[in-house]
């Protein structure tokens, strides 16, 4: 029989003890301490017997023999052959000092330190503890000698009998259930980056001294605004402020030198803040968190360092750039999810732009907002509307923040105007345009993908004699050609750019993106997604003259695109026909930001929506989660985003790249047979995995399930290609172009058999 001699192995890729991994976590955990030292619900010397015995239960011949034969090492005997492995969390707690921690501490604190350990990986619920019972006394006794261990606590036996401990899960309702949600949720925290090789936590060094040097060189002093965040560093916050009065700048100061998370609803928007923050304010410690978080670091060479995709995940860097739904899924309590929420307890939270997000997402949000406070962490919404609504529902919740204040952007103490608008009771066209496109850069804002095409294509043929920088964009575009177009419609809508224009889009433009154009034509959609609109117009400037640049399309006797009473409705009638009344008599009228915000108080009043669509949503949204038992749902049970997406390839960009799709396909495979024979190299060859995904992935258009739904029932699916087991794409056979993106194709009733394959 082999002799172990001490050399209990915790993993084989890199190999490393019990000891070895254990002390890392301890290392770790002095890490977080130090700065973080004032984290609230928790018990450190409790959290420090977790880590030390977290993964002692790895003392056992089932899973010492299972790395050795991974390492082809001789094996130990197995004295219960005939019995299944154990998972090692539940093994771990036999070896506590349990009479030591029965003297020392109440009977709750031992429930949360035994289930922290029991519970610190999800594994197959054991349903009696006999096989427990049975692999202590047989198995684990004949090591526990040999184990040599100073920090572990050898003066008692092992214990085989803790069931009073961990057959209860511990839950909301428990008086400890803060502490127990904090100890887990840093265990695992602990755990992952130890087991990654990386930091648990980086300082936050200097984020309030760069963005104070950004400032100052810029040439600017701390506004109101900005003031206001500094002195309310630590409380919650609800700011509904201008556009360019330096919102961000705001949030930054608030969040200061602690740990942060930055929020906004669109990708192209995070981007673009993660980049404006790392070159202009230079804070080097920064990630971006959303579903290409990989491929948008491979573009920017960030996976040099090859942790830092690692650390970004593990949520490890002081400030993150990110969307919503990756950090608040802990709201629905599966297992594992007190790991976010324990993060979140210590951390700042920045919202932005809260009224882009459905009537889902706010209700998710609010009860998101309502467990992060309980933990002690903080929150500050910063946008441009607020919905006095959502300020009522998390009244209700007892959520605590300070009362909304509102910041105006002034000139010469002046509310800075921006704006002159007027309403047209017709459905979109381009009459207004034709009279008043020269020596412009026009901006036309469709409420749905099939009106934007349509307003382009009218656009074309109108100036099809004259040279006019005529563009379209929307989300109906293959991500290589959506890419360029956005970086298109910055360009010219830099305020430094003299090049006139038009651009038609949908409300992708909405949120976040710095473009500043001179005219605006818009369908209403909302009030507070109009006025988000109008910030894209006029966005720094004062309006000097007395026309008008903002034109507003109400639809006439029928609502504007894409609005209805259907549940596939973009904003909800009710709201819809308030946000119509509110504005049907605009003709060449001043706006400025205080006069918007109070159309947008009057409009989301409780009053007026407690029987909309949008209301009961929310409101519905808040009760589920608040029912929802921990750990009755399982992770592919959660979906924060009520969205459901397809990706595809148009068969005309297929058939023009077909050979580049297929040598990527077949590289995949390649490089992945290279990582089962040789696992030493597995980081770089992963980079060289999504490089080529990336590169198929650049062809690719997400479509909706009904447009998915109807490419099927035509006969329109060609083919599919596989990247995973979890990523197929699907080539559908649609029109597409660089100028229109996707349409459904012009014959669209004949049946092709050609193409077809489901």
């Amino acid at each position: 029989m082999r002799e172990l001699k001490n050399l209990f192995l915790a993993k084989t890729n890199p190999r490393e003890t019990i000891i070895e991994h254990t002390e890392a976590l301890l290392d770790r955990l002095k890490h977080i301490k130090e700065i973080y030292p004032n984290i609230k619900y928790i018990d450190w010397e409790i959290l420090k017997l977790a880590c030390i015995y977290h993964d002692i239960g790895k003392i056992n011949t089932k899973f010492q023999n299972k790395l050795y034969e991974k390492l082809n090492e001789q094996k130990l005997e197995d004295n219960i052959k005939g019995e299944k492995e154990i998972p090692h969390g539940y093994l771990s707690p036999a070896f506590l000092p349990k009479k030591f921690l029965e003297r020392n501490y109440d009977i709750e604190l031992i429930r949360v330190l035994y289930q922290s350990i029991y519970y610190h990986h999800n594994r197959e619920k054991l349903e009696n503890f006999d096989l427990i019972k049975l692999t202590v006394k047989e198995d684990l006794n004949r090591y526990w000698n040999e184990f040599k261990y100073d920090k572990v606590d050898k003066s008692e036996k092992l214990y085989s009998s803790y069931g009073k401990y961990v057959k209860k899960r511990i839950e909301s309702s428990d008086c400890i259930y803060k502490k127990y949600v904090m100890t887990k949720g840093l265990l695992n925290k602990l755990d992952y980056a130890a087991s990654a090789h990386i930091d648990v936590e980086i300082e936050n060094k200097d984020l309030f001294e760069k963005t104070t040097e950004y400032l100052q060189c810029e040439g600017y002093v701390p506004n109101e605004l900005q003031d206001y965040m500094m002195k309310n560093q630590e409380k919650n916050n609800i700011i509904i402020a201008s556009t360019g009065i330096g919102k961000t700048e705001a949030s930054l100061f608030w969040i200061g030198n602690n740990k942060g998370f930055f929020t906004l609803p669109l990708r192209v928007s995070i981007n673009a803040i993660y980049d404006r923050i790392k070159e202009k304010i230079k804070f080097e410690d920064i990630a971006l968190l959303h579903s290409e978080t990989y491929s948008e670091y491979l573009k920017r060479n960030e996976l040099l360092d090859t942790d830092f995709y690692d650390k970004t995940r593990q949520l490890s860097m002081p400030l993150t750039v990110c969307t919503l739904d990756q950090l608040i899924d802990f709201i629905f309590k599966s297992e594992g999810y007190e790991l976010k929420l324990a993060t979140l307890s210590y951390s700042k939270l920045v919202i932005d732009e809260i009224q882009m997000y459905s009537p889902e997402m706010i209700g998710y949000l609010i009860m998101a907002l309502k467990y992060i406070t309980e933990l002690g962490g903080k929150f500050s919404i910063v946008t441009a509307t607020m919905p006095p609504v959502i300020i009522d529902l998390m009244k209700k919740e007892e959520i605590k923040f300070n009362n909304p204040v509102t910041y105006y952007k002034k000139v010469n103490n002046k509310i800075q105007l921006r704006h002159r608008v007027s309403v047209v009771d017709e459905q979109i066209n381009i009459k207004h345009v034709k009279d008043n496109y020269k020596n412009k850069k026009i901006l036309i804002i469709c409420n749905t993908v099939k009106k934007a095409q349509q307003i382009y294509s009218e656009l074309i043929d109108e100036f099809k004699d004259e040279h006019i920088n005529i563009n379209l964009l929307h989300s109906r575009f293959v991500k290589k050609d959506r890419a360029k177009k956005e970086d298109d419609i910055l360009r010219l809508g830099n305020k430094n750019c003299k090049e006139t224009g038009i651009w038609v889009t949908t409300q992708i433009v909405e949120a976040s993106l710095d473009i500043d154009f001179d005219v605006l034509y818009t369908e209403l959609s909302d009030i507070s997604g109009l006025f988000q609109r109008m910030g894209r117009v006029y966005r720094n400037r004062t309006l000097e003259d007395k026309n008008t640049n903002i034109y507003v399309y109400l639809g006439g006797d029928k609502p504007t695109s894409g609005v209805s009473s259907s549940q596939h409705s973009i904003i909800d009638i009710e709201i819809f026909n308030l946000s119509k009344e509110a504005i049907k008599d605009f003709k060449n009228k001043e706006l400025n930001e205080k006069e918007k915000m109070r159309l947008v108080e009057m409009t989301y009043t409780k009053e007026k929506l407690k029987n909309s669509n949008y209301y009961k949503v929310i409101k519905d949204t808040i009760d589920w989660v608040k029912r929802i038992k921990e750990y009755e749902l399982e992770k592919n049970e959660m979906r924060l985003r009520n969205i459901i997406n397809f990706p595809v390839i148009p068969k005309i960009i297929y058939d023009k790249n077909k050979k580049l799709i297929q040598n990527s396909i077949q590289k995949i495979k390649n490089i992945r047979e290279q990582m089962r024979l040789d696992k030493s190299n597995v980081k770089e060859l992963r980079k060289e995995i999504q490089k080529s995904k990336d590169d198929i992935k650049s062809f690719v258009v997400d479509i909706p399930l009904y447009e998915f739904e109807y490419a099927r029932k035509n006969a329109l699916i060609y083919d599919e290609i596989e990247l995973d087991r979890f990523n197929r794409i699907t080539i559908i056979a649609y029109d597409y172009s660089f100028e229109k993106g996707l349409t459904r194709p012009k014959c669209e009733s004949n049946f092709n058999e050609k193409v077809q394959f489901l």
